[in-house]
Formats: C-alpha cells, sequence, structure tokens
C-alpha cells in the first residue's frame, strides 16, 4: 500500500538525500583543495630554506670567513646567532682550524638535517681552509606547519559544505521537493470512476500549473501502460514468427476446453518435413519462409474458431473442439493436400499430419495428444528419407541451374573419381560411392553467395573463410538422408591435405579417408583444366606438372600416380 507524506521519515526524503550527496561531494572536494593547498605550501616552504640557505652561503659566510681569519670571534659570534634566527634553521656550529667552536641556537637533534659549508679564506691566488660552518635544519618543523594549515583549512571547508549543501537542499526542497509532497496530498483517489472508465489521478481544484501537468502526464502513463500490458499479454501468447499461438496458450486452451461440453474434442499434430535441410541449403531464411508458409496453409483450411498454435521449432497442433474422427480426418487430409502444393526455392513443401480425437470423459487428453503424435511420426518415418532424397536432387539441379559450370564439374569429377577407383581397384560398392560423392561434392555451395562463387578478383579473408565452409555445408545437406552418411563423410574430407594444411579438420596422410582422398585429386585435376573468373585453364601438360608438384604435399602420392600413369594415359 502506498504511504500517505506523514509516514515517511526524514530518511525516505530525497531532500536528505539531496542534502547528504552534496554534503559528500563537496567534503570530497575540500579533501582534494587541502590535498593540492598542502603540497603548495611544503613546495614554497622547502624552496623558502633553500633561499635561506643560499643567502647565508652568499652573504653570512664572508662575513663568518672574516671575522675567523682576524679573529674577531665576539663579531663571528654575532653572525652565527643572526643565522641562528632564520627559519628552519635551530642550530649554527663554527669550527676553526684548531677545532675551537662557537655554537648558536638550540641542542642538536637525530631529526636534524646537516648541511655543511667549508670556510675558505682567499688571498690573491691562494685559498687556506680555515673552518667549517654547520647548520642544523629541521625538515619536520615544515611537515608540522603544513599540518597545522591543512587542519585549519579543512574545518573552514568543512563548514562551508555544510552550509552549501544546506543551500542547495533547501532550493531543491522548495522548488521540487513541496511540489512533491503536493502531488501525494492532491490525490484523492484511484479507483474506477462511473462507466468504468480508466483510472485517474485527481485534485480538489484543477489549475493549469506545472503540478496539474505532471498530474495529466500521470493519467496518461497509466493509459499507455495498460495498453502495453496488453500488447505484451498477446505477444507472451503468439509465436512471432508465423503469428501462431504459441506453445503456452496452447498448453492454456488445451486445459480449459477439455470439459464435457466441448466433446468429441480433436488435435491434429503436424511436423514440418525438410526444415534442417531447406535451412542447411538456403539459410535459415528460407526455413522460416517454410513454416511461414506451413502455418499459412493451416490458417486457411481451418475455422476462425479453431486453436492452431506452433509447438516446437518445426512442430504445430490444431485443437478442434466439437469435431468428431471422421471430421478431423476429412480436415487432415485436406491440409495433407494443400501443403503438397506449396513449394519454396523449387523444394516442395511437405509436412507429416496424425490425428485423434477424445470421445469420453474418461479418456485423458494427454493420451490422446500422444497417439495423435505417434501417428503422425508413423507416417514421418515411412515417407522420410524417400522425401529428403527427392530433395537432395532438386537441391544440386537449382545449384547447377545457379552455377552452369557446376553440373559438368560434377559430372567430370564423378568419371574421374571412378576411373582412379577401378585404378586402384576399389570394390564395386566403394567405385558407386565415388560415383555419388563426385556428383554431391559441392552441393553445399547452394548456401554460398554467387557473388563470391564468380568473384574475379583475388578473394578476401572473410570471403574464402566462407568458400571454406561448403564442405561442412555439404555434409550437413547429404547426412539428413540416412543413406547418404557414407557419401556425406566421403564429401566432408575432400579438401583435406596430405600434409594436414587442408580444411574443415586438418587432417592429414592416412587420417583422410580414401575415398575423399581420391576426390581430391579429381576435383584439382578438373578445377585446373577449367577457366575459372580468375585465372586461365591450364593445358594438360601443366595441370599434370601441378599434380606431380603436390604429390605428397597436397595429394596422396600413389593416387596421384595411378590417376597419371593409368587414367590420363588412357
Amino acid at each position: 500500500m502506498i504511504k500517505s507524506p506523514r509516514d515517511f521519515s526524514w530518511k525516505d526524503s530525497t531532500t536528505w538525500k539531496v542534502f547528504l550527496y552534496c554534503f559528500i561531494a563537496f567534503l570530497i572536494l575540500a579533501i582534494v583543495v587541502t590535498i593540492i593547498q598542502s603540497f603548495v605550501l611544503y613546495r614554497n616552504e622547502h624552496q623558502h630554506l633553500e633561499n635561506n640557505l643560499l643567502q647565508i652561503k652568499e652573504i653570512y659566510v664572508p662575513f663568518l670567513v672574516s671575522s675567523l681569519w682576524i679573529t674577531d670571534y665576539e663579531h663571528l659570534q654575532r653572525q652565527i646567532e643572526g643565522i641562528a634566527k632564520f627559519n628552519y634553521i635551530d642550530r649554527v656550529e663554527v669550527y676553526d682550524e684548531e677545532q675551537n667552536f662557537w655554537v648558536a641556537g638550540k641542542e642538536g637533534q637525530e631529526s636534524h638535517d646537516l648541511v655543511l659549508n667549508k670556510l675558505v679564506y682567499t688571498y690573491r691566488n691562494d685559498q687556506r681552509e680555515i673552518g667549517e660552518l654547520i647548520l642544523y635544519t629541521n625538515i619536520s618543523q615544515i611537515k608540522s606547519v603544513i599540518v597545522r594549515n591543512a587542519y585549519s583549512l579543512f574545518l573552514i571547508q568543512l563548514v562551508l559544505a555544510f552550509i552549501l549543501s544546506s543551500i542547495v537542499a533547501g532550493a531543491f526542497y522548495l522548488v521540487i521537493g513541496k511540489n512533491l509532497i503536493r502531488i501525494a496530498q492532491f490525490i484523492k483517489t484511484d479507483n474506477p470512476g462511473k462507466n468504468h472508465q480508466p483510472l485517474t489521478l485527481q485534485r480538489n481544484l484543477k489549475k493549469r500549473d506545472e503540478l496539474q501537468m505532471l498530474i495529466d502526464y500521470l493519467n496518461e502513463m497509466r493509459n499507455r501502460i495498460k495498453n502495453t500490458v496488453k500488447e505484451i499479454k498477446e505477444l507472451s501468447h503468439t509465436d512471432q514468427l508465423t503469428g501462431l499461438y504459441n506453445r503456452r496458450f496452447f498448453e492454456e486452451e488445451l486445459k480449459r476446453l477439455d470439459t464435457l461440453r466441448n466433446l468429441p474434442l480433436s488435435l491434429i499434430m503436424v511436423d514440418v518435413n525438410g526444415l534442417k535441410l531447406t535451412n542447411d541449403a538456403f539459410g535459415h531464411e528460407a526455413g522460416d519462409q517454410l513454416l511461414q508458409k506451413v502455418a499459412q496453409v493451416l490458417k486457411e483450411e481451418c475455422r476462425a474458431d479453431d486453436i492452431i498454435a506452433r509447438i516446437g521449432g518445426d512442430e504445430f497442433v490444431i485443437l478442434l473442439p466439437k469435431t468428431d474422427h471422421l471430421q478431423v480426418a476429412t480436415l487432415g487430409e485436406r491440409l495433407i493436400g494443400a501443403t503438397g502444393k506449396e513449394e519454396i526455392k523449387n523444394l516442395p513443401v511437405s509436412a507429416s499430419f496424425g490425428w485423434d480425437t477424445k470421445n469420453s470423459q474418461k479418456e485423458d487428453i494427454e493420451t490422446v495428444f500422444k497417439r495423435a503424435e505417434d501417428y503422425m511420426y508413423s507416417k514421418k518415418a515411412y515417407k522420410k528419407d524417400s522425401q529428403r532424397q527427392h530433395s537432395l536432387q532438386i537441391i544440386l539441379d537449382t545449384l547447377f541451374t545457379k552455377e552452369s559450370r557446376e553440373r559438368e564439374h560434377a559430372r567430370r569429377v564423378s568419371e574421374f573419381s571412378v576411373a582412379i577407383g577401378v585404378a586402384l581397384g576399389l570394390s564395386e560398392a566403394e567405385v558407386k560411392e565415388l560415383k555419388i560423392a563426385g556428383q554431391y561434392h559441392d552441393i553445399g555451395k547452394i548456401a554460398l553467395q554467387e557473388d563470391i562463387l564468380n568473384k574475379k578478383g583475388k578473394l578476401s579473408d572473410k570471403e574464402w573463410k566462407e568458400i571454406k565452409r561448403h564442405p561442412e555445408l555439404s555434409y550437413n545437406i547429404l547426412s539428413s538422408v540416412n543413406e547418404f552418411g557414407p557419401i556425406a563423410e566421403i564429401v566432408l574430407y575432400h579438401h583435406e591435405r596430405w600434409d594436414g594444411k587442408g580444411y574443415p579438420s586438418g587432417l592429414q596422410g592416412e587420417e583422410i579417408p580414401l575415398q575423399s582422398r581420391i576426390i581430391m585429386v579429381a576435383d584439382a585435376f578438373d578445377a585446373m583444366t577449367e577457366k575459372r573468373p580468375y585465372r586461365r585453364a591450364l593445358n594438360k601438360e601443366e595441370a599434370v606438372l601441378q599434380l606431380k608438384k603436390g604429390a605428397w604435399k597436397q595429394f596422396d602420392g600413389n593416387i596421384t600416380e595411378a590417376f597419371i600413369n593409368k587414367v590420363l594415359s588412357d
């Protein structure tokens, strides 16, 4: 519950917080100023001591030498007493050649710093040391002066910080704080008005001032918040990609509709086929379009009151109250036919459907859901591989249409690979795998941009990195079909080098599958002898020379030798 103004303590007051923050800020400023002032004072006082020592050396020392030379000891004593009166010089001692000495000032202490000056008498070109002047300087006295000054300065600034903070806090109270209290006092009710109008803040006497402007803004803000909450609630029940309901809403509706008056209650489970294959071949944007296409078909074929929800990545469910088994089966067959008429990127849209009906209150709706799901998966398993194999051929044909040279390149690589396999004495099954792998080895290029594939100049590092993704893309596409599993592995490693400098895994030597090494040689030879946008085609002799140079580095030397001597020589 909101407190009234009287319920707030002084600790809750914004005015108190303003005072506290200002006082802390001024206190920090006072500390900084005191430190700077102390540093400046220390430097000045230290410079003052240096000046005193210089003055003594230049003015007093000649008099001391003269007095000591003529043995005017009375005058000598007066001179050293004068020196002892300088700031930060506590004691002065003068010694002559015979170790007689004269003293002025305080007793010497260990904390004193000694400054020595030789007393040298000069006559014409002769110099003679006749004594020594010792000054006892008190550096700690400088520190004491600085501490006293810093303490006084800080106390003054502390008082000023309190006064200034009080002034700022008082000004804040008069300008802002007082009006905030008035707003709290003027808000009278928070109950709905007549005809269930939106909640509004009210004031006894409505005036056109800043306070009323703030109240109007608060009322407008409340209405915006109400509308935003409504939108958020709708978004929390909606799948953003398809515009259908989401799993959370479906589960809530399933509980709500699972009543006697809605029987028979039917469910249709929908699973989109080939979503991963579409994503791998054409990118996630095409995958999103596939899901949106299926969602559109479901909305067009179902009734307005039917609940259609996307409950997983590629799964949808339709909740049909007061719909018997015959009706749901009819709708299911109609959805199968409507879905099969759609296409995405030349691929036919395919989905698996399964349905079931709850006819009595005793049946568990979760059991009905599970039966519909099992029915859907049984039909999906029946046509999964044949459907995906058909999709692979469409993807390959799409690549050949987009890149016309790829068709002939794939044919030649396949033929060369078969010939090498026969020359090496591979089994009939292995040769058949080579034939298929050669045809499909670059299918992953369907997901690459055409401007990169056809670029005439040198590829940038970023573009080359993109090109090197195509073996993995090919593997992802081919491995979606169970019977293409071995083919996918051959294709994945067909750009690995014998010396381990290839990609994508950096395999070397016999770590690379034999059939991948065969595809590597066939692919390289065909690429060298065909014109590319970025270079001319090599003739057969030039290409053979390059193969020989790459033997046992890029290529398996035995395969290279068999290709040159047994395949190309025929």
